[in-house]
């Protein structure tokens, strides 16, 4: 991978990273605010303008972890629904759920809808004349407090099937995970992901390069390996953060918070495999998978 050219042409003339990062990447007060905004409207449609019950809306994605990247942000909507006590429940009414909430969001949201993935419905909104955000909708069910995380992730361990639909009901795990950080962390993770959007071709649908949030989860993990410093040089912390990606076949990372490892001695966790998913941390992320497989949902831990 060829990184060096790629830096200078990224970041340009600046010489310190903290200014670039402040100057074209951070959101300031009012850029925050005015997004939030157009989100909070979105989020208070869906709790009270569509024929679905609603116990609760989490914001997921960079512009919840707080690591979005100006004009560049994503963000997840996970309607938590009310009458859905399982994720089986969520996953066998998952296409009318679906139909339902692009019909509504089409008709009356005042957004953009586009095609729906299998787990959710895309939708652009504007808060910018420059900026749109992607949300992505994702219906789910409060399993963590309806049962447990032991009862969870047991059922996770026995029905291969129904891993990808617990993704989005563990959202608040990854929220938690990653918004405890430093900021300079939130900042160097800003960088990696501008470099990711900038630099890297698209994917066209073959899964061939890592998501950002894979790449946010590696420099999490270099910036544990260096003590977890509150305070660092960006430059360094990127140096880092690209010489594990040039390495990736050495790369693999389990955290531990808050899942028993017994689950990580199953022989489903075995080499040349990405473990990932919209909704959490703690996988198994060797960046060495076979072929077409980099950006496939195969087995979601989530951050147990």
């Amino acid at each position: 991978m060829a990184t060096g050219g790629g830096l200078l042409k990224t970041f340009g003339p600046y010489e310190n990273l903290d200014i670039f990062d402040a100057q074209n990447l951070q959101m300031n007060d009012s850029y925050r605010a005015s997004c939030n905004a157009v989100i909070d409207r979105l989020v208070k449609f869906l709790q009270n303008n569509v024929p679905i019950k609603v116990k609760e809306v989490v914001k997921g994605g960079s512009l919840g972890k707080g690591t979005a990247v100006r004009d560049k942000s994503d963000i997840d909507l996970v309607v938590f629904l009310s009458n859905y006590p399982t994720v089986r429940s969520v996953r066998a009414d998952m296409h009318q759920l679906l139909a339902t909430l692009e019909i509504y969001l089409r008709r009356y949201g005042g957004c953009n809808v586009l095609v729906p993935t299998p787990f959710s419905v895309q939708v652009n909104v504007s808060c910018h004349a420059s900026h749109e955000h992607s949300v992505d909708i994702l219906p789910a069910c409060d399993v963590l407090g309806m049962h447990g995380q032991s009862a969870v992730y047991d059922e996770m361990f026995r029905s291969e099937d129904l891993r990808p639909y617990y993704s989005a009901s563990l959202v608040k795990l990854q929220l938690n995970f990653v918004k405890v950080l430093p900021a300079k962390m939130t900042s160097l993770i800003r960088l990696v992901k501008y470099w990711r959007k900038s630099e890297l071709p698209s994917d066209s649908g073959n899964g061939r390069w890592p998501t950002s949030y894979i790449l946010e989860l590696i420099v999490i993990r270099k910036w544990e390996d260096a003590g977890r410093p509150e305070r660092f040089d960006l430059k360094r912390g990127l140096h880092s953060f690209l010489q594990a990606l040039v390495n990736y076949r050495d790369l693999k990372v389990v955290w531990y918070q808050n899942y028993n490892r017994l689950y990580t001695q199953h022989s489903h966790l075995r080499g040349n495999t990405l473990w990932r998913g919209r909704g959490g941390e703690a996988k198994n992320t060797n960046l060495a998978p076979a072929p077409n497989t980099l950006a496939t949902p195969l087995f979601v831990i989530q951050h147990y």
